[in-house]
């Protein structure tokens, strides 16, 4: 459910207005804070004896392969309320339902991968950098955090590194839960994260530089990676994946950005 928001009269000429009064007031606003990721290579993809745990190693975790990741800035915690609504309200696009949880530092929730890119484009306009979704191979670099292990933090699920599992019984500020080792939070637990590329049903013939892969596939689905505050350990494993349709909102569901240097 969205939360409805009459436009003005004559809207378009009003947003233009409103839009020029935003970007000389940015400092003002709240925007996502980015983290620098080294560049890097790893091994993307189920790889045996690092994630056949929890029901590791699905054909669409599959095969892994090494890549080399460049150095670009991610969004230290997912998108959350208070980013959001600003879009939100400079656009007058309508809020999305936070489920009675609270707004402010929680992730955002009920976005589509349509939402999010909408979102990117605002934020590129006010900012005067580009601003994106990750690609799926820089969100596994990232979520890894350079670490040889199925989760984060190690092999085994821990709650207190994430929140998953209905523990919560609901999503948790941004800054609940401790760092991975390239400072981000919550890459997996709280909310899925929507990432750029389309799905495929495995990564052969996948792309060998980490861009998200647009090209073949089912476009009309997209990727999204880290698990919520509802799914068993299993999904919270660096290399699981999912899909759904790009205009899909759910209670679970957000996304985090991405800015290439």
């Amino acid at each position: 459910m969205y939360i409805e928001l009459t436009p003005p009269v004559e809207m378009h000429a009003q947003q233009q207005r409103r839009q020029v009064y935003l970007r000389e007031h940015a400092n003002e606003w709240s925007f996502p804070t980015m983290v620098t990721i080294p560049p890097g290579r790893f091994i993307m993809g189920a790889q045996e004896g690092r994630d056949d745990v929890e029901g590791g190693n699905q054909a669409h975790e599959r095969p892994p392969r090494t890549l080399y990741i460049p150095a670009f800035e991610m969004g230290k915690y997912p998108v959350t309320f208070e980013e959001y609504d600003a879009f939100c309200l400079a656009t007058y696009t309508p809020l999305p339902d936070d489920a009675g949880w609270g707004r402010d530092s929680r992730p955002v929730i009920n976005i589509s991968w349509e939402d999010a890119q909408a979102y990117c484009d605002w934020l590129s306009q006010m900012d005067g950098r580009s601003y994106r979704l990750p690609s799926e191979a820089e969100w596994e670099y990232s979520a890894r955090g350079g670490r040889p292990t199925a989760y984060p933090w190690g092999n085994s699920a821990e709650k207190h590194h994430a929140n998953y599992a209905m523990q919560v019984g609901m999503t948790s500020p941004v800054w609940q839960y401790p760092a991975n080792a390239f400072g981000l939070h919550d890459m997996v637990g709280n909310v899925w994260e929507w990432v750029q590329d389309c799905w495929h049903d495995s990564y052969q013939g996948a792309p060998a530089n980490g861009q998200a892969w647009e090209e073949g596939g089912n476009c009309h689905e997209r990727v999204l990676r880290g698990g919520s505050w509802n799914d068993r350990p299993r999904y919270l494993r660096a290399a699981y994946r999912v899909k759904d349709y790009a205009s899909g909102r759910q209670i679970f569901r957000g996304f985090r950005v991405a800015r290439s240097l």
